[in-house]
């Protein structure tokens, strides 16, 4: 990658083309800890921008893991009165540049996955490419074995028959399931199916992202 700075940081809308050819003409930027007054100075991937006192690396692909509380939408806009999960990295530079990989309930918690990488996004929504998503499951009520027996093979979600799920029991009410698909409400229909309910649900891992030690809001890069 080979960018003018004005156009990058322009993507990271700090301003507008207009007026960041003038800032940097009237004040300066560094580039790589060298001032430039020219805003056509070509930037590279790893380079570091010195902009308004602050540092940003520059990237060609940028990938974040984030622990979403509940009642904050997977929107890029606020819902219903709820707030976008935007506000949770407002502290990050690249916060305008990336996507969700996959929406997901308001009232639960989840690891959101953020990126601007549509190849990768693909790669974790696209049901074809069979990416586990691994969930943490309290349920309402004991779980039999025959249940967990059924959501082993195939489940009936009104208009949707599931594919085949991983179930790991960790105690008469809680579950890990184990999907690759990801349809709406998927995980609270498969309990409903089995003659059960949904009372707590949290995604913990996406493909070969997990939480780790990531506390609710709480925000990371991958490299």
């Amino acid at each position: 990658m080979r960018v003018r700075v004005d156009r990058y940081l322009w993507n990271l809308w700090i301003a507008s083309r207009k007026e960041l050819i003038k800032i940097i003409k009237d004040i300066w930027i560094k580039i790589n800890q060298k001032e430039t007054f020219k805003s056509d100075t070509k930037v590279v991937e790893w380079d570091i921008i010195e902009f308004n006192w602050e540092k940003i690396e520059v990237k060609e692909d940028i990938l974040i893991l984030l622990h979403k509380p509940a009642w904050y939408v997977s929107s890029d806009i606020a819902e219903w009165a709820y707030p976008s999960y935007k506000e949770l990295v407002k502290d990050c530079p690249y916060r305008n540049l990336v996507k969700v990989a996959w929406r997901l309930d308001v009232d639960t918690e989840w690891l959101l996955v953020l990126s601007s990488s549509w190849t990768l996004i693909h790669q974790i929504i696209s049901p074809k490419k069979w990416k586990e998503k691994i969930y943490l499951v309290q349920l309402e009520n004991k779980i039999t074995d025959e249940a967990i027996e059924q959501l082993g093979k195939w489940v009936n979600i009104w208009d949707y028959i599931t594919l085949p799920a991983k179930v790991q029991k960790i105690d008469d009410k809680q579950i890990y399931l184990t999907i690759t698909e990801g349809k709406f409400h998927q995980i609270k229909k498969m309990a409903h199916s089995v003659g059960n309910q949904v009372v707590y649900l949290k995604r913990i891992k996406v493909w070969d992202y997990e939480l780790w030690d990531l506390k609710l809001g709480q925000w990371k890069y991958l490299d």
